[in-house]
């Protein structure tokens, strides 16, 4: 009973962002304060390792059933975090995403069903929409309250916000009380899928297809188009590997626009962090540091240093090729094979891989990862 009402309110919670963030010196690059690197205790994660605890017994048991698995997994995190740039940043980074690995267990042992969740779920995103539009409607956060939930102080005067020319005025992309449009939008983009394929009431859905429009988020909402039209699931994921793959090529091209320039700079740097990591990676969450051993002075900037804009490379990065062949290997398991070929997953995995062609959020940001984890249960 306690599980169950603990999961109701992880659900609830899975948009917040209240944290208490440390500052120790691995979370700096050159001497520059990078909020990526910041450690930090979630008030999200508090309740989640409760529900971790009250399961821990059927937590081991299920542990102890695949402990092969578990031991290889193990090694590469002790491996990973060695060899990696900053050790105690790539700890930090595990910690976080052993304990989300954990959530997933547990919601699968509890076998959670959609309508234990779908009611908490929908009321969080119904309070994440009404921000974002009166955020929309102001030009500013709320304040006030909304702290509580993780929104962020901003201002029109507030610089490295998303902003776009609307009807020649320039306006300003409401994140809610996220980090960002783009993580707001890929967030809704999961939100949206679960309502859409778990439910009939149509009007569950208008609620994340307008937040997501609202983001004004281009990827999200050409994905969004797609899942409206009923693409076939595979086609997504091929497109999203198409994406993937040619974008090394395009920093050949010159462009004046900078929200492509800008994701174009990463890749000029990709083959160099590569090469000096290429056997076991930079480490989970060290692309930064790494980028920051290349990047001229005058680019040591926190508007720049951030993790290259696609999933894909980011995670083939960080965890190198013994970690890339590790998760290949275990795709082609019978139990993963057959939970991946399920249509609804194929789905997921390609808003997954679709939004991550040109962003990282769902590799870097808790909201993001956790929603995927949640839906992953869901759908299985």
């Amino acid at each position: 009973m306690l599980s169950d009402i603990l999961i109701q309110l992880i659900v609830f919670l899975l948009p917040t962002q209240l944290g208490l963030h440390f500052w120790p010196s691995f979370a700096r690059v050159q001497g520059v304060k990078v909020d990526y690197l910041s450690p930090t205790i979630y008030a999200i994660d508090l309740v989640i390792l409760s529900l971790i605890i009250l399961n821990i017994v059927p937590i081991l048991r299920y542990l102890k059933n695949n402990l092969l698995t578990v031991i290889v997994f193990i090694s590469f995190v002790i491996i990973n975090i060695i060899f990696s740039l900053s050790p105690l940043n790539s700890l930090s980074w595990w910690i976080h995403s052993i304990l989300y690995l954990l959530f997933f267990i547990t919601l699968r042992i509890k076998k959670i069903n959609w309508k234990q969740v779908r009611k908490p779920l929908l009321i969080s995103i119904m309070v994440v929409v009404a921000i974002e539009i009166i955020q929309l409607c102001l030009q500013s956060s709320l304040g006030g309250i909304m702290y509580y939930l993780g929104e962020r102080a901003f201002s029109a005067s507030t610089s490295g916000l998303g902003r776009l020319n609307l009807l020649g005025l320039e306006v300003i992309r409401p994140m809610s009380i996220f980090s960002h449009p783009n993580s707001l939008a890929g967030y809704l983009l999961t939100v949206f899928y679960l309502f859409h394929k778990k439910d009939s009431k149509s009007w569950y859905q208008l609620i994340p297809f307008l937040g997501i429009l609202l983001t004004f988020s281009k990827s999200a909402t050409i994905c969004l188009a797609l899942l409206v039209f009923n693409i076939r699931p595979d086609i997504l994921i091929y497109l999203s590997l198409l994406l993937t793959f040619v974008q090394p090529l395009i920093p050949n091209l010159t462009t004046s626009w900078q929200p492509v320039s800008d994701r174009l700079l990463y890749f000029s740097y990709l083959k160099k962090i590569v090469a000096e990591n290429y056997l076991t990676g930079t480490g989970l969450g060290n692309f930064i540091p790494s980028l920051g051993n290349f990047l001229p002075g005058s680019y040591l900037t926190p508007s720049i240093l951030q993790p290259i804009h696609n999933l894909l490379y980011l995670a083939m990065t960080e965890i190198g090729i013994l970690g890339t062949i590790l998760v290949t290997i275990s795709l082609f398991k019978k139990n993963v094979r057959k939970i991946i070929l399920n249509p609804q997953i194929i789905g997921l995995i390609g808003i997954l891989l679709f939004t991550g062609a040109f962003d990282h959020y769902s590799w870097t940001l808790p909201q993001n990862k956790l929603i995927f984890f949640f839906a992953l249960a869901i759908m299985i």
